[in-house]
């Protein structure tokens, strides 16, 4: 029996092998067993992936770095580069994005973290201040003045973030003397430590009173582990210097640890998750984001821990129509209450699911947050439900529950020209998620490299979307870690281009030293060529040089399985007699191993490969039992497959 069966969407992406018998879903006639290094479009065709252009190596390739955006404006974006206790920057200027640079040489700034501090890092932006925070390490501002001119510090408060009150009657505090200002503040066991220098405490010294009797005070220095010199603000005296057991001690120190989380929310900095106080969040004054005096007053600040059955540490918090956090043993909203904006007397915390997160800023998708949930192997959405005026979350690796195996650490999000969620596998492998919710579309791919994908960040900018990697390879015998910028319309990994007076000797490919690489040498594909003392040499001379590492892009849909009359034809031998493959302003690539000629007998050696948006065919492929269609591209050129249709006989 003949079929003509037509696949014309892949936008299901790369379906679970726990999917190849469901041929009665939409989601697997959509699909494919395979997709590496193609990106599913919305729209239903599969498009090659860009190439990456070496930017510059990493300032220490031995240790670990993390890439963190940083967006003043669309026109104003960085990359930074934060490794052991430096940052670095990257940015476009002129037309070309690189590494910035001062008197020659990368330009960098000091940072408290260490190389295994540094995945662990969260950060909140607002203009060109953004502030990082680390559980080991106090909160940082850094301030951008212009691209060679940044500044990083710890926070200075206004007012200390507070724990609550003490509630044991064993622990109390005296001052030294009656009505002076600077004093000892004695306890009478270990409390203060170095890193509450320039701190803020409050002291109940007439516990019961109305009036007069909280003492606050700022800590100059400390004396000893019991005795702390501090200075009384404001123009109360100490009325006492009887011990009391009433008072409250800094939140952030050495030994409480620091926030985890981070984010801004109705004008106000949020903090929360300290190794002491796990469920713990504080909330800036309303537009003071450095002023944590709490009251009762609806801009004052606020202090508020999560109530729950077991300790469920705090791992990110986000910013929607009401906040979010998600904890180690579920997901929070915050608000409140109703319409209302959060004020010191009327939080609302409420759970809303019970998956679980993992460390990690969670990315923002429309008015979705998308979060690594714990066992680090699902990724998450959480969206508001108007049935059920609650928020859910879905499973959005349900179809592709492999794609994520061996675990998935920092997601990013882009969203021009398509909605791409982007993560880097444990093992090195690139992951995108195509998503458009009104259309009913998830699609996931996997993408490989020579080398490894270690970080990835998204910024915004005219046009697509820049995409900026941390890659790790071997070059001549030795790892290497390189940022490199992901480009749309060049199709070679780690690549470099040369432009100018025709040549044939391509230089500065140090980075490349040893490495098999591929050309295209004025729209032409060249022969391979290995990078010796940095350098090749072309067989003819070219004016526009694009020399990188090949990747192969491979598309394998979901096999035929429909009813032939008698029954599925899952199972039977089957032969293509033929195949077309349509395609979109593309090279010709490879199907079932063989590639349609597209070139004529007097084409001339080094004449550009020609693009094509026709149907292309191969014919009488053999028999099997699967009747499988396998695309292959590994040209230095475009390839977009819009529909891949033919005639299949199908045995009895």
């Amino acid at each position: 029996m003949r079929v003509s069966p037509i696949v014309n969407s892949f936008s299901s992406g790369e379906l679970s092998p726990r999917l190849m018998g469901r041929t009665d879903s939409d989601k697997y006639t959509s699909g494919a067993e395979v997709m590496e290094n193609f990106l599913p479009l919305p729209h239903g065709g599969a498009l090659r992936r860009g190439g990456t252009k070496h930017i510059a190596e990493v300032k220490t390739s031995t240790q670990e770095q993390r890439l963190i955006p940083f967006e003043f404006s669309i026109d104003q974006t960085y990359d930074l580069e934060i490794g052991n206790q430096y940052i670095r920057f990257y940015t476009e200027s002129s037309g070309e994005y690189g590494q910035v640079q001062s008197g020659g040489s990368a330009y960098e700034i000091t940072s408290p973290w260490l190389e295994s501090e540094v995945d662990g890092i969260q950060y909140a932006q607002n203009a060109d201040v953004m502030w990082l925070v680390h559980p080991n390490h106090p909160p940082q501002r850094l301030i951008r003045n212009n691209h060679t001119s940044w500044s990083l510090a710890a926070e200075v408060y206004g007012f200390t973030a507070l724990n609550e009150v003490n509630h044991d009657d064993t622990k109390t505090l005296a001052f030294t003397h009656a009505n002076k200002q600077d004093q000892n503040l004695t306890a009478n066991w270990p409390l203060f430590e170095a890193s509450m220098v320039g701190q803020d405490m409050l002291v109940d010294v007439l516990h019961g009173e109305a009036t007069g009797e909280v003492i606050h005070v700022k800590i100059i220095s400390i004396t000893s582990s019991t005795v702390a010199f501090v200075s009384i603000e404001g123009t109360i005296d100490v009325p006492s210097v009887v011990a009391t057991a009433h008072w409250q001690a800094p939140a952030y120190t050495a030994t409480n640890g620091y926030p985890a989380a981070i984010v801004f929310y109705e004008q106000r900095l949020w903090y929360a998750g300290t190794n002491a106080k796990p469920q713990s969040m504080w909330g800036s004054e309303t537009g003071v984001y450095n002023n944590f005096e709490t009251g009762a007053n609806a801009n004052q600040a606020l202090f508020y821990t999560i109530a729950s059955d077991r300790v469920n540490r705090i791992k990110w918090l986000a910013a929607t129509t009401v906040m979010m956090a998600g904890t180690t043993g579920g997901e929070f909203r915050i608000s409140g209450g109703g319409e209302s904006a959060i004020t010191p007397t009327n939080v609302d915390v409420r759970r809303q699911t019970s998956h679980g997160s993992r460390r990690g800023r969670p990315v923002y998708v429309g008015n979705e947050v998308f979060f690594i949930q714990r066992s680090n192997t699902k990724v998450r959405n959480l969206s508001y439900k108007w049935e059920s005026d609650a928020f859910a979350s879905d499973d959005m690796t349900f179809l592709a529950e492999h794609i994520t195996a061996g675990g998935v650490n920092h997601i990013a999000f882009s969203q021009i020209p398509d909605n791409l969620l982007l993560g880097i596998r444990d093992d090195g492998q690139l992951l995108t998620m195509v998503y458009e919710p009104s259309q009913d579309i998830v699609g996931w791919s996997r993408h490989v490299t020579d080398g490894k994908y270690i970080d990835v960040s998204v910024t915004s900018r005219e046009g697509s979307d820049r995409w900026a990697f941390i890659i790790e390879r071997v070059i001549n015998g030795v790892t290497k870690r390189y940022i490199e910028m992901y480009e749309d319309d060049h199709f070679l990994d780690c690549h470099a281009r040369y432009q100018g007076a025709a040549t044939t000797s391509i230089t500065g490919l140090d980075f490349l030293e040893g490495k098999t690489v591929t050309i295209l040498a004025d729209g032409a594909v060249h022969p391979h060529k290995v990078v010796s003392g940095g350098a090749i040499s072309l067989n003819y001379a070219s004016t526009d040089v694009l020399v990188g590492l090949e990747y192969v892009s491979k598309l394998t849909p979901t096999r035929y399985g429909a009813n032939v009359g008698d029954g599925t034809s899952m199972g039977r031998q089957k032969r293509w007699s033929e195949i077309f493959v349509q395609l979109s302003n593309s090279a010709v690539p490879k199907i079932n191993g063989v590639r349609p000629p597209v070139r004529g007998v007097d084409t001339t050696y080094g004449t550009a490969e020609p693009l094509t948006s026709e149907d292309v065919n191969v014919r009488n492929l053999g028999y099997n039992r699967d009747g499988t269609v396998e695309i292959e591209h590994e040209l230095p050129l475009p390839c977009h497959i819009v529909a891949i249709f033919g005639t299949l006989g199908v045995g009895k």
